[in-house]
């Protein structure tokens, strides 16, 4: 099975400023931080993907234009990040961004801003965060993928136990996506979609429904397990799981103003 819980390949943008590094729990984190009013937006990119992708960017340029603060960040393993991909797994990803987050907003509030995988860390770290937590906004959230959409076999249980990861095709990467014995056995440490999610600040979660990745039927999974009363889903009917075209673009950067405006 390819892989599904990536971002699309990430696009660079020319003169786009070098990152700055933090050093955590062994491994130089790298970021991009820029100061400004009302909670700090924060964007936390899909498996295997990076701050340099469209969307990241576009966030970056409204925050700009705007005036508002923003953090993109690097996994560990991904990007210009330090460290070995095949170390990391959800809670590790949540450690390295709250660190982060910690680093250039410390006790500041944060909007955060997940895409596929980059929403189950979201909706993780916010739980972590409590009452920092201003806002969240998912972009085809994937919870609990490791569960749902990997499929894990026999023959992948007996490669982990190996040599410590098994591989699925991916439309990124010809060479295949690795999936590691941390990550695997980290996951249900995890796992969100049991019971309900207790966060209680303001969410909205964006979905294609055209999206072969990610169900769009979880994002309304999502919706009505968490505790916040103000939720609201946005189904993009002829949308895919990048949501990366103009429109879907404008979309987000409008869920994202509109929730911020209310996030002082």
């Amino acid at each position: 099975m390819r892989n599904r819980f990536a971002n699309a390949s990430p696009q660079r943008y020319p003169g786009a400023m070098d990152p700055d590094f933090l050093d955590h729990a062994g491994v130089r984190l790298a970021y991009r931080y820029r100061p400004g009013a009302g909670a700090a937006v924060v964007f936390l990119p899909g498996y295997m993907s990076d701050m340099t992708g469209s969307k990241a960017a576009a966030l970056a340029e409204w925050a700009e234009a705007t005036g508002r603060a923003m953090l993109r960040l690097d996994y560990s393993g991904c990007g210009a990040s330090g460290g070995d991909f095949l170390d990391g797994s959800i809670g590790r990803w949540v450690g390295d961004a709250r660190a982060v987050i910690d680093h250039v907003a410390p006790a500041g509030r944060v909007l955060l801003v997940g895409s596929s995988m980059g929403g189950w860390v979201a909706l993780r770290l916010g739980l972590a965060l409590g009452d920092r937590l201003a806002g969240l906004v998912g972009i085809a959230a994937a919870p609990d993928f490791t569960d749902w959409g990997l499929d894990v076999t026999p023959g992948d249980r007996a490669e982990l136990a190996g040599r410590g990861w098994f591989t699925r095709t991916s439309d990124y990467d010809p060479a295949g996506y690795r999936y590691s014995r941390a990550l695997i056995e980290e996951a249900p440490a995890q796992r969100l979609l049991g019971g309900a999610i207790a966060i209680t600040a303001p969410v909205r979660l964006l979905h294609g429904q055209r999206d072969d990745a990610v169900p769009w039927a979880l994002s309304l999974d999502i919706a009505g397990r968490l505790r916040s009363a103000d939720v609201q889903v946005t189904l993009v009917k002829d949308g895919d799981h990048r949501l990366s075209r103009p429109q879907d673009i404008a979309l987000l950067l409008r869920l994202v103003a509109d929730l911020a405006e209310g996030t002082p």
